[in-house]
């Protein structure tokens, strides 16, 4: 009784391990700008959204948040 009860512990753990991995990589999320300013992206941070984000709305991308308001615009 004592394995069993182990072992769905410790898949309990692995399995939410795993879920919280696959729901962090696919949220959204904001690019912070050198000298102020946001551009939101979708999905995962790349450096072809980081690429599109300085071509289109002129941000050097600084860092990331998990929110921002009055964001310059979006990039996919």
């Amino acid at each position: 009784m004592k394995k069993i009860l182990v072992f769905l512990a410790v898949t309990g753990v692995a399995l939410s391990m795993v879920f919280s991995v696959n729901l962090s990589a696919q949220t959204d999320g904001c690019y912070l700008c050198e000298g102020g300013g946001y551009v939101k992206f979708k999905g995962a941070d790349t450096f072809d959204k980081r690429k599109k984000a300085k071509e289109k709305f002129g941000c050097k991308v600084s860092g990331t948040t998990s929110s921002c308001s009055q964001s310059k615009g979006t990039v996919d």
